[in-house]
């Protein structure tokens, strides 16, 4: 098979008595040459595209596996917090928690409550 079909199938379509013109000839060499190298550019820019979409799946994947990593964060820090959350914790120094609450476990709770709220 031939690497420049298209221009081997013009000439071959070609009147027989212009195959024989050297200015013919000439046209056909150049045909040829621009042939190989558009098909070589072809190939290169298979190859980029091909480069480009692995890359692009590889950002994708790399980006989904940072978010995941984030959202376990996010779940660890938001599980110690509620630990670290009076009003969770038997430890209060309040003295009587079924009648009033310290004003500091109530604020910290309360803070700790809006922020939670704040970033679902």
């Amino acid at each position: 098979m031939s690497d420049t079909p298209r221009t081997e199938l013009m000439v071959e379509r070609a009147p027989i008595g212009l195959r024989t013109n050297v200015a013919f000839e000439q046209s056909c060499d150049l045909c040829r040459q621009l042939e190989r190298e558009l098909n070589e550019a072809n190939k290169t820019i298979s190859l980029q595209h091909e480069l480009m979409t692995t890359a692009e799946k590889r950002g994708v994947d790399k980006a989904k596996e940072e978010l995941n990593e984030a959202k376990d964060r996010i779940k660890r820090l938001e599980e110690a917090g509620d630990k670290m959350d009076p009003m969770n914790d038997t430890e209060c120094e309040c003295d009587d928690r079924s009648v009033l609450i310290c004003k500091y476990c109530f604020d910290s709770s309360t803070r700790w409550f809006k922020a939670k709220e704040a970033n679902p």
